[in-house]
């Protein structure tokens, strides 16, 4: 087991650190009020929790602040927690892994440093939300779309670090990444890729430089602090279609997940589908609009979600006629599917928000709070969440068994979520949120209790989550057990070497200096 409090944060080192580091970047950026820290907490946390917990925020504005902080850190062997906004919800927001932990906030880091319409691309800091970035290009009036995860409140460069996920074409947003800088424990700074010649026109251009490729070492990671990031941006496209395909019988998820993957492998269906599962509640299905008090916790979930037993979200973009195109052959593909329904909407490229469905805002690139305001309308305000997110086979079978599993861990521990997958070309990413009321200590320890326990059913049959809340992070890493966790040997020889005091982020996805989890 991890042990999440290092006593190297003593009082008397922690008084240190936040002289210092007030000294170098002000008091305004050294947060110490109780209610201030709160919101770097886990938000769905307890009145009670003990573990995860800052001891402090600081909040750097600058690449040179980040620097003193981290040599501060170092030098008085206290660790630092990295986030970029905190809204990684599900996951534990900003809560450390190590009790204690200092927070390095980067909220303040939140310019946009080049937008660059012709070729396509944008360089960030990590403050930069999705709502940023979307409305200075519209405010600029360039022809540029952005990819945009569920709720656009967060970090664009610390969603992409977790590897997290749009439904544009750029979609899988860590692999529209080209470029980063990074400060390293030491306090030196990098630059990857083409970044590493000083003043290349290449570095958002060009994901390849000379010798290793070094972008993907820093996600999912804590070898050091991203502090720039350049991602690639699609063209707005003259029209777009998105819409459903809609099935409801609970059989139909095999025949349906069968008939998609070869219509997303071949590139068909453009994006990143997204599969929703909603079972048929007894007193029925309700609607977004529908006022749901007094209804059964199934019935209020359907109204957050897309109607059918079965919703595959789908999307193309482009010139009209192939639009077309790719519709009909998807009406073709899935028509054979019994009681089969193609609910497509069309719009044009350069559509306004307030023009677009609620459903197709994602999918059109523009950043939104529906679904979140959907939660709290119909679950209540005090819902709360954690994520359980599998990556498994793109096959009807797979998926089947995946949501039988989740299902009936579900109605055994009396909970309710919201279940699909997100649709890569080889794998279905799951998308399962198992709801709970933060005020309601025991409904939320039964939440993670089932969410370990799908954990351990999703490792029997080798499949493992893309990303973790802190409590089941080390779970989450010990089933990478090749070869004696080779893996994880390598990952600390890294460690190591590139951060000798453990300062940076420890634990973060399992990974940990020599010293280990008992420093």
């Amino acid at each position: 087991m991890t042990t999440t409090t290092d006593l190297k944060n003593s009082s008397s080192v922690l008084t240190q650190a936040i002289a210092r580091m007030t000294e170098a970047l002000g008091s305004d950026a050294v947060l110490l009020d109780e209610i201030q820290v709160k919101d770097f907490h886990d938000p769905y946390e307890g009145e009670d929790a003990q573990e995860y917990q800052p001891s402090f925020v600081v909040q750097p504005s600058t690449v040179e602040e980040i620097q003193a902080v981290v040599r501060i850190a170092s030098e008085l062997q206290i660790q630092l927690w990295t986030s970029s906004t905190g809204r990684n919800y599900g996951y534990g927001g900003s809560a450390p892994v190590v009790n204690g932990s200092v927070v390095l906030s980067l909220r303040r880091m939140n310019r946009i440093l080049e937008i660059n319409e012709a070729a396509g691309y944008a360089l960030l800091e990590p403050g930069v939300s999705f709502f940023d970035l979307y409305n200075e290009i519209k405010a600029r009036g360039l022809k540029l779309w952005i990819s945009v995860p569920d709720l656009g409140w967060g970090s664009i460069v610390g969603n992409t670090l977790e590897h997290g996920y749009g439904y544009t074409v750029n979609g899988d947003h860590a692999s529209a990444v080209c470029g980063m800088e990074v400060v390293l424990a030491s306090g030196d700074v990098v630059r990857t890729g083409l970044g590493a010649m000083t003043n290349s026109p290449m570095w958002q251009r060009h994901k390849r430089g000379f010798g290793p490729s070094l972008d993907s070492l820093f996600m999912q990671s804590n070898f050091g602090i991203v502090s720039k990031m350049g991602v690639w941006l699609m063209p707005e496209p003259e029209v777009f279609a998105t819409g459903s395909i809609i099935c409801h019988n609970d059989e139909d998820i095999a025949p349906l997940i069968d008939a998609l993957r070869p219509l997303v492998l071949d590139g068909t269906i453009q994006g990143l589908p997204l599969i929703t599962s909603s079972p048929e509640p007894e007193d029925g299905r309700a609607n977004p609009l529908q006022d749901t008090t007094g209804m059964s916790q199934k019935a209020k979930l359907s109204a957050t979600l897309p109607p059918g037993r079965w919703n595959a979200r789908i999307s193309f973009y482009g010139h009209e006629a192939l639009v077309e195109a790719r519709r009909e052959i998807v009406r073709a593909a899935v028509e054979h599917l019994p009681n089969v329904a193609l609910e497509l909407r069309s719009y044009r490229g350069d559509v306004r928000p307030e023009e677009v469905h609620p459903l197709d805002l994602v999918p059109a690139g523009i950043p939104n709070m529906f679904l979140l305001d959907m939660m709290k309308k119909h679950i209540g305000e005090n819902v709360g969440h954690i994520d359980f997110s599998p990556a498994i086979p793109f096959d009807g079978e797979s998926a089947a068994k995946h949501e039988l599993m989740v299902r009936t861990i579900l109605e055994e521990a009396g909970l309710v979520a919201g279940f699909g997958w997100i649709a890569n070309t080889r794998s279905l990413v799951g998308a399962c949120m198992v709801f709970f009321d933060v005020n309601d200590p025991a409904e939320a320890a039964a939440a993670h209790a089932a969410v370990e326990l799908m954990c351990e059913k999703a490792a029997q049959w080798g499949w493992s989550e893309y990303r973790a809340h802190p409590s089941l992070i080390e779970h989450v890493a010990e089933n990478f057990d090749f070869n004696d966790h080779a893996l994880s040997r390598l990952y600390t020889s890294l460690k190591d070497a590139m951060d000798p005091t453990g300062t940076l982020s420890p634990g973060n996805h399992g990974i940990w200096h020599s010293a280990g989890k008992n420093a």
